[in-house]
């Protein structure tokens, strides 16, 4: 019996090679879209999860209370981590990282390190790091060691760096300043870690040797604790909220965030927290995107299925006459929609095959599909498990309610079930409308960051950065800048305006008890303001002076300014206490963007201390001599610094950057509501065609008294086009929800306006009409003749 029902199965498929394509064809893109979207969000849900010790790790952050307003930061301060150990049995281990940059040596090699971390033996310890040289036990223990991944050791040591004795022993001096030696090298840390370093080196020497960056007023390190099995984790948290203020006798409190949440569920203020990570909405965005495909897919599937129903009135009749049970029917009708969905997930495994390149360079990552995995099958088999059910079931159970008599004797109509039918058709249509619009919503706002006054002019802005011997001839690499025809003006800073995340707290004249705020802040020359076409709005701007000069003088955002109780105008003059320097306010400047638009303005101050370190040459090139300011910037760079390697690059590209993750957002979505779009249309396609079927002998009639063809079509498609308008009414406010949702991720946002709605809805009416027009041109084009004869 079951090589019969698979023979009557392949015999259908062959009748019909048309709407066996759709139909496998449909359903092939629904599961292809979805698994492509499960790898992304199975990546992101799998982040830090491949620690053994995963479970019990843990990152401190900090709760600081601001003028009534408490901000989560992702820093602590470095003697936090021992206290921890110490005070608390509960903890089993503690470890801290801390970001650092600077110019590596080895022999005559010379590189920048980006990837450049401090760290303790502790974290070596708590997290599964492994050594493919030297003891972790060991490793980071003296002030003077360090360890490197193995992609770091090829670059230094060649490519058979392991067959180099003198790897582990090596000794590398940071920033021509301190030696390091060699002690151990690591498997390169997975992608999937929010953790990612080239080099470690020890912390112990930030506690023997920086008193600036390890004390209790410095926060600048991530602090990690692993807690014993046993303990409640909720119950700890509580237990160490007042540690900092044992310590550091200040209102900051301390919270636990556990190591599995911290890429997905990370939203620090000022920019403290510098790991890998995302945010989930995006990651629950994709995943409801990816399973509404799949949706559409099987409602396509129903549709197309009911739509050739009445092919198999006859072949229903005639096997319930001769004796088959319903079961047996239904039984027959869902095996032919798990032959389908089989032959379907075989395609969507070559089409995800052929697309995961394209996918992968879209949503920024490298994905694969692991063949050799049990999981991954295990899951296939369920998504055709119930992909073959979900799409089969409602077909199923409509041929085989059939009855034989009605059928065999010509008076078998398929009516019931319609509105069920017409149900899909909307929720497919409201479904892939809702998408259009929120895609425009999300280019709108892509649009607006884009295109949007920061307060400062970034176009032909390039950085230069300053290493090395550079730093201490900075005004003089300025002057010889200055000199060049295809540069305009050049101005040395600590910062390039993109996402500064330097901040600290400042006292002031007229503070009240208590009253504490944090200020980001940079230090840059008298030419700054001009050169990136910032305003003042009250004051002066800063006066060239002697490095040797104290006279501190600064300027602040009107944002500070009113963060302090003046106004612009009261503000000049008042006295200022910043990083230990006393000075007076000398110019208020207008509010400028140096954070990303999700975030508001926040207090910002300049000073100006020619004698503290530059870290940064501003460039402002002439319009259309780009290129050549780089090659002269190239060429004067090597006469000041001979060994660290340029770097550079424009400071508009780095700000389009920062929306990097709202522009893949934009760009997948926008695919998938494409590929909705086109799965819709072959369920409308489906329908139409059902009931073009249905109605044969009525168009036969209307075209024998005098029915135009235009009459037909507009009589074929005015019903469709009302379940598009009632699918459209129904997508508005889902997609308002969805997009108003979005939009509370960004301080500066752009509007919902009505236009976006009618051009989606413009849209999705214009592409069902084309859909629909086809099947009904052709019944109309039909012969009345062969419509009416008797068969």
């Amino acid at each position: 019996m079951l090589y019969n029902y698979l023979k009557i199965a392949v015999r259908n498929l062959w009748r019909s090679p048309l709407y066996s394509l759709l139909n496998i064809g449909g359903l092939a893109l629904g599961i292809a879209c979805c698994l492509l979207i499960a790898l992304y969000v199975y990546d992101e849900w799998n982040y830090d999860r491949f620690h053994r010790n995963a479970p019990n790790i843990y990152r401190v952050v900090e709760k600081q209370p601001q003028a009534g307003e408490i901000y989560d930061v992702a820093i602590t301060p470095g003697p936090l981590a021992p206290t921890l150990k110490t005070d608390f049995p509960e903890v089993a281990e503690v470890g801290r990282i801390g970001r650092w940059s600077g110019l590596m040596k080895y022999g005559r090699q010379v590189f920048e390190e980006g990837n450049l971390f401090f760290a303790d033996n502790g974290l070596l310890r708590m997290f599964d790091f492994p050594l493919v040289k030297g003891n972790v036990a060991t490793a980071l223990t003296r002030p003077d060691e360090l360890v490197m991944t193995e992609t770091t050791a090829r670059k230094y040591f060649g490519n058979n760096w392991q067959q180099n004795p003198k790897v582990i022993g090596a000794t590398l001096r940071l920033n021509n300043e301190r030696d390091y030696r060699v002690v151990g090298v690591l498997k390169d840390v997975p992608a999937n870690s929010h953790l990612q370093f080239g080099i470690l080196l020890s912390f112990k020497n930030l506690e023997l040797f920086d008193k600036w960056n390890y004390n209790w007023g410095s926060n600048n390190f991530h602090t990690y604790v692993q807690l014993r099995p046993a303990t409640d984790a909720a119950a700890f948290n509580q237990k160490i909220e007042g540690q900092y203020m044992r310590y550091a006798k200040t209102g900051t409190t301390l919270r636990l965030q556990p190591l599995t949440d911290i890429h997905l569920y990370s939203n620090f203020a000022f920019n403290t927290d510098w790991g890998q990570h995302n945010d989930i909405f995006y990651v629950r965005l994709f995943g409801a995107v990816g399973l509404i495909v799949l949706l559409i897919a099987c409602v396509n599937f129903i549709n197309l299925s009911t739509a050739r129903s009445t092919r198999r009135a006859r072949e229903v009749g005639v096997r319930k006459t001769v004796g088959a049970q319903r079961w047996h029917l239904v039984f027959q009708f869902l095996g032919e929609s798990f032959l389908l969905t089989v032959l379907a997930v075989v395609a969507a495994l070559v089409l995800a095959s052929v697309l995961i390149p394209i996918f992968s360079e879209l949503s920024g990552k490298t994905l694969t599909l692991d063949f050799a995995a049990p999981p991954f099958w295990f899951a296939l088999v369920v998504i055709t498990l119930l992909v073959g059910f979900m799409a089969g079931l409602y077909p199923a159970f409509l041929l085989s309610s059939f009855q034989p008599a009605r059928v065999l004797k010509s008076m078998f109509r398929v009516g019931s079930g319609q509105t069920f039918r017409q149900t899909l058709v909307v929720g497919q249509f409201m479904l892939s409308v809702a998408l259009i619009i929120c895609t425009v919503f999300i280019y709108n706002q892509l649009q607006y960051m884009q295109q949007k006054n920061l307060g400062f002019d970034k176009s032909q802005l390039l950085y230069v950065r300053l290493k090395g011997a550079l730093r201490e001839n900075v005004f003089g690499f300025k002057q010889e800048l200055q000199r060049q025809s295809s540069i305009e003006s050049a101005a040395a800073t600590t910062a390039t305006l993109v996402d500064v995340g330097n901040s600290s707290n400042i006292t002031w004249e007229g503070q009240q008890p208590k009253d504490e705020f944090l200020i980001t802040q940079m230090n840059v020359d008298p030419d700054f303001l001009s050169m990136v076409g910032m305003k003042l709005e009250r004051g002066t701007n800063f006066i060239e002076k002697s490095t040797k000069d104290t006279t501190w003088t600064f300027l602040v955002n009107q944002t500070a300014a009113q963060r302090m109780g003046y106004t612009a105008q009261s503000a000049i003059g008042k006295r200022v206490e910043f990083w230990g320097m006393k000075g007076r306010i000398r110019g208020v400047v207008r509010d400028f963007h140096f954070r990303p638009l999700n975030v508001p303005i926040e207090p910002f101050i300049f000073q100006y201390a020619p004698g503290n370190p530059y870290f940064q040459m501003l460039v402002k090139t002439r319009p259309g001599q780009a290129q050549q300011a780089i090659r002269t910037v190239a060429q004067l760079y090597k006469q000041y610094e001979k060994e660290a390697p340029l770097q550079y690059g424009f400071v508009d590209q780095e700000l389009d950057q920062q929306y990097r993750r709202e522009q893949r957002t934009g760009q997948i979505v926008l695919s998938f509501s494409c590929l909705a779009i086109l799965i819709s249309c072959l369920g409308l396609f489906g329908l139409a065609a059902f009931t073009a079927e249905q109605r044969t002998k009525e168009i036969g009639i209307r075209k024998v008294l005098g029915a135009s063809v235009a009459g037909v079509v507009f009589l074929l498609s005015r019903d469709f086009l009302k379940l598009v308008l009632i699918a459209i009414a129904l997508a508005s406010p889902i997609a308002w929800y969805m997009t108003n949702r979005w939009l509370q991720h960004f301080a500066y946002k752009v509007d919902i306006t009505w236009w976006v709605f009618v051009l989606a809805s413009g849209l999705a009416v214009a592409i069902a009409i084309l859909t629909i027009s086809f099947q009904s041109l052709r019944a109309a084009l039909m012969n009345p003749a062969k419509s009416l004869r008797t068969e």
